[in-house]
């Protein structure tokens, strides 16, 4: 949704470029994004908006920026900042969580993070309707995906053909005529779609989209978007996420997978916090990383690597990286002396123990640039309702 006084509103276009501008955003301790909240017609915060951000400075940014800015916003919001399963869901209602995409990044395998327990896919308005794409929404609507028509100003958007999968309409009000509001509100409408009023900016747009019959309410008369700094995590290897991804495509299994994954322990604390997302109820009973990649649907694993290899190779705690590797790297040596690794399970369930062993112990002392683990899921309160339509 692009407003040219909120540069972080933009469409992303591309899921295989790279970053336009790795060298100028400078490796701070911490990485950023922005939440912006809808409220229901009572005033309840029922969702929440996911907006890009650079994490350097508020410049502007342009649509070339493709799937990095999806990659950007779900890793530092969800991975690094832990919003879905830290302290932030649990004193604040989130809701369900909606994040931009636009065609390319939809067909690529980025998409399958955003899981039905985690939110809706809004798909930007230039997202071009062909039979290719129309096969993907379905695809992923078969496995209970969720998608908003984003930025919606007529009655012939091309989109209006994707509402038999979509249940949402994102109505944008800025410089849209009553008339044109109460049209769009009831075509949609017609379609079982439920309508979010977005760029609601003051008091009598807010009436207005009220009296139109629009069912959730977005923009700078709700509130601001708000701009989130979290502490970063460090830096993923970029060649090794690359051959997890290329394994995990193939089939491996996920005992192959956690051999290489398993002697990277900043690549272990961001599978870990995949697994709190989307597999709660086998954290506490994962006793190998092995069992912690099986409890992950690999389609969404491979999502989420995707976003690793676009957003987190970065230069962040590279030197922390290093070391806890060589502590790993030390006490395996240890314990082969010793004779207490005998199978690969054997090293899997040892090297997953220290892995986790070193993530606490760097906690205790200070570890500057690691946000707290959880032991349990959050629950999120007041999301969307399953059935759109209040």
């Amino acid at each position: 949704m692009s407003r040219p006084s909120d540069p972080g509103r933009i469409p992303v276009s591309d899921a295989t470029t790279s970053p336009p501008r790795p060298s100028r955003e400078p490796l701070s301790p911490h990485v950023r994004y922005a939440s912006q909240p809808i409220i229901d017609r009572t005033g309840r915060v029922v969702a929440t908006e996911l907006l890009f951000r650079w994490n350097g400075d508020d410049g502007p940014v342009g649509p070339e920026l493709g799937a990095q800015a999806t990659a950007a916003v779900l890793s530092n919001a969800l991975i690094d900042g832990a919003l879905l399963t830290g302290a932030t869901a649990a004193e604040h209602p989130l809701g369900d969580l909606l994040v931009n995409m636009d065609g390319r990044t939809l067909m690529s395998p980025v998409a399958e993070a955003m899981t039905p327990d985690v939110g809706v896919i809004e798909l930007l308005e230039t997202v071009e309707v062909d039979t290719a794409l129309v096969r993907r929404i379905q695809a992923l609507h078969g496995r209970g995906y969720r998608f908003a028509l984003d930025d919606i100003v007529s009655l012939d958007d091309p989109r209006w053909a994707l509402a038999p999968w979509a249940q949402f309409a994102k109505i944008d009000m800025l410089g849209l005529a009553p008339l044109a509001l109460r049209s769009l509100i009831r075509q949609a409408h017609q379609l079982g779609l439920a309508v979010i009023a977005e760029k609601v900016d003051h008091n009598e747009a807010h009436q207005r989209a009220l009296r139109a019959g629009a069912d959730f309410f977005q923009g700078y008369g709700i509130a601001r978007p708000a701009t989130i700094a979290v502490p970063a995590l460090p830096a993923a290897d970029g060649r090794v996420v690359a051959q997890l991804l290329q394994l995990a495509g193939a089939g491996a299994c996920a005992d192959t997978l956690a051999m290489v994954a398993g002697l990277h322990p900043s690549l272990v604390a961001r599978l870990l916090r995949v697994q709190e997302i989307h597999a709660a109820q086998s954290v506490s009973t994962s006793e190998s990383l092995a069992e912690v990649l099986a409890s992950v649907p690999r389609p969404v694993l491979m999502a989420w690597l995707s976003v690793f290899g676009i957003a987190a190779i970065h230069g962040r705690e590279h030197p922390l990286s290093a070391r806890l590797r060589e502590e790993l790297a030390q006490g395996q040596r240890r314990l082969k002396e010793q004779g207490r690794v005998r199978t690969p399970t054997d090293a899997d369930r040892a090297s997953f123990y220290m892995c986790r062993q070193l993530l606490r112990m760097r906690l205790r002392q200070g570890g500057r640039n690691w946000p707290p683990a959880v032991t349990k899921p959050v629950v999120r309160r007041s999301a969307l309702p399953e059935t759109p339509r209040l």
